[in-house]
């Protein structure tokens, strides 16, 4: 769809303001297992429910909706994808049970779910419509930014806007943003539930689709004026107040740099009686002149204001050197109201290795980032960048190398469970597997947990019931390896004696010879 709509930053399900004159609309929902990670103490599945029922409440009534889902059958499945609900008149009860009713598990092969929504909207015949909600980019050997070519030159008239939830890391939005540009569509990231909430105000304030009336002779434009500071610190929210000589206007708030004809961010304008709500625009990470533009919705100039973008004091405090695959804590120091992720990058590299959330104090100031740090040794940069990629701060880290060993018995009787020592600095994660010898797939794992006094408890984990050399390996939960030490898995004397013949219906005594350790059922 080559029509350009200005949408809200927040949360992609305010695209629905953008597609009044689309016929079918499928929204294609993301029910990997990642969608069990949480957002302030909230699954994401959560989150998404509750944003699209709420979504459904003010769905328009002459507008048909679909439903498919991705990753909520079984796992590594790239194949598990189904349409829940056939483009239709919407039955809000059905939908909300069945979305209800997914049970995150799989990947995420969205380029594929895109493709099948788009074919059951019949794309190459009829105007259609994709809105995809995803946490994450995909994961089943597809290219989102080819699959958007395709379908834009295929189509007839065909958008996808895409969601980005949860999505932080640029190299991961780049596939979901070209899938959404491709196409004509819009690429909007959100970060948690308060944005979702944030967004679903501003879909349920969208105007009624009308039908097309005749482009009216030009009005002249009205008298107005708009009020801001006339400076403020770099990143900051600002509010601007609002004044003309006729009540109703509509339109966004553009903040541009001086002499640049691309506006760098934008604000809604809300009537409010006979008067205006103040637009809050966050501001350029860069200081400098800039020019702050109320333009209506046929994009008009109605007003127009200076404003000088400050310097700010903005750091972010993290020790010279740290262990390798502990939890980083990153002071941020900045004006209130800031935004964005602390993101770690290996040194002049431009692709984040990991990320934590900003988050405000409400003591003041705010709460400290935390960032899981990798095991490869070396030196790092930690950056403090906003949500439209925008360096605020960063600070050099030096990820040192320490003492992590395994305390494995040489041998052990096969099918028996033993103990094994966790030597490391505090603070590691992850869990502990068992491999057989050169091999890649680990064959079951037992939990990492700190001890309540120093150091780790052990682990323990059931050996194989199969004789051989395997391997111990201490894994991160990013896959990263942390120590190993290997092990063999010896035959065992395991029996079980009981007599040839018994009566029907009598009590029968097993006797069971073994090694220590062993588990299971008799059956």
């Amino acid at each position: 769809m080559k029509k350009r709509y200005a949408l809200s930053a927040i949360f992609a399900l305010t695209v629905l303001s953008t597609i009044a004159q689309a016929d079918k609309t499928i929204l294609v929902l993301d029910a990997s297992g990642s969608m069990w990670e949480q957002i302030d103490s909230k699954p994401k599945i959560e989150i998404a429910r509750e944003a699209v029922k709420t979504i459904l409440s003010t769905w328009p009534a002459d507008q048909d909706l679909g439903l498919v889902a991705y990753g909520h059958r079984s796992k590594g499945d790239c194949n598990d994808i189904e349409t829940l609900i056939a483009a239709g008149k919407l039955d809000a009860q059905q939908m909300t049970k069945t979305i209800d009713g997914l049970v995150p598990k799989g990947k995420t092969p969205l380029s594929a779910a895109v493709k099948q929504a788009a074919e059951a909207l019949k794309y190459t015949e009829d105007k259609a419509t994709v809105i995809l909600v995803s946490d994450g980019k995909e994961t089943c050997d597809k290219d989102p930014c080819a699959l958007g070519a395709e379908l834009e030159q295929a189509g007839v008239n065909f958008t996808a806007h895409v969601i980005g939830f949860d999505v932080a890391k640029v190299e991961d939005q780049a596939g979901l943003k070209c899938l959404a540009e491709n196409t004509g569509g819009k690429f909007i990231a959100a970060a948690n539930a308060n944005e979702l909430q944030a967004a679903l105000v501003e879909t349920t304030q969208a105007p009624p689709a009308q039908e097309p009336k005749p482009t009216p002779a030009p009005e002249p434009v009205p008298s107005a004026k708009i009020t801001a500071p006339k400076n403020a610190e770099k990143g900051t929210l600002i509010k601007i107040e609002h004044q003309a000589e006729k009540s109703g206007l509509e339109g966004h708030v553009y903040l541009y740099a001086n002499g640049k004809d691309e506006s760098i961010t934008y604000g809604y304008v809300r009537p409010d009686n006979d008067g205006y709500q103040a637009t809050e625009l966050r501001l350029a990470a860069t200081a400098g002149e800039y020019i702050l533009r109320w333009k209506d919705a046929q994009e008009q100039l109605l007003a127009e204001t200076p404003i000088t973008v400050t310097e700010a004091q903005m750091a972010i405090k993290v020790p010279e050197s740290a262990t390798q695959g502990t939890l980083l804590k990153v002071a941020l120091t900045a004006p209130d109201s800031l935004e964005g992720h602390v993101h770690l990058f290996a040194k002049d590299k431009d692709q984040s290795i990991t990320y934590g959330y900003v988050r405000p104090n409400p003591q003041g100031g705010y709460l400290d980032a935390e960032l899981r740090l990798p095991i490869e040794t070396g030196d790092y940069v930690v950056k403090w960048l906003t949500d439209r990629n925008e360096l605020l701060a960063e600070a050099p880290l030096k990820v040192i190398d320490s003492e992590i060993k395994l305390e494995v018995p040489a041998s052990a009787p096969k099918a028996t469970l033993v103990k094994i020592g966790l030597n490391a600095p505090d603070g590691l994660e992850g869990h502990v597997h068992i491999f057989a010898k050169g091999k890649d797939q680990s064959i079951t794992y037992g939990y990492v947990r700190e001890s309540p006094v120093k150091g780790y408890e052990a682990t323990e984990i059931t050996l194989p019931a199969t004789p051989g050399d395997y391997e111990i390996k201490w894994l991160s939960d990013r896959n990263e390896l942390l120590a190993s030490a290997p092990i063999t898995v010896t035959e065992a004397d395991i029996k079980l004696s009981a007599p040839e013949q018994i009566q029907k219906s009598t009590e029968l005594n097993i006797v069971l010879t073994g090694p220590d350790g062993l588990g299971g059922h008799v059956h």
